[in-house]
């Protein structure tokens, strides 16, 4: 399975497969956290404090409160993993 990986924070894009975005860092599914359940996206260069789940769990930002760029990674997390799934 080769995914294309996109942090929420810095907006850096990968395309790997989970085992190559476990080893550098990336915080996605299916090696981190579940498809479709909301938790960071992240590379392994950014933290948490900037994300979706950050906002919603620490925050407690509403979902009519949430920026644009967090209302896309909702909903490319909902639409796991067809959403981020590379075809050839």
């Amino acid at each position: 399975m080769i995914l294309q990986h996109i942090c929420e924070v810095c907006g850096k894009e990968e395309i790997l497969s989970p085992d190559e975005a476990f080893e550098a860092g990336w915080d996605y599914p299916p090696r981190i956290g579940a498809f479709k359940m909301i938790s960071p996206r992240t590379c392994g260069d950014c933290g948490i404090d900037e994300t979706l789940w950050w906002a919603l769990t620490v925050l407690r930002t509403q979902i009519s409160d949430l920026t644009t760029n967090q209302n896309e990674t909702l909903q490319r997390i909902l639409a796991e993993p067809e959403s981020i799934y590379v075809t050839n």
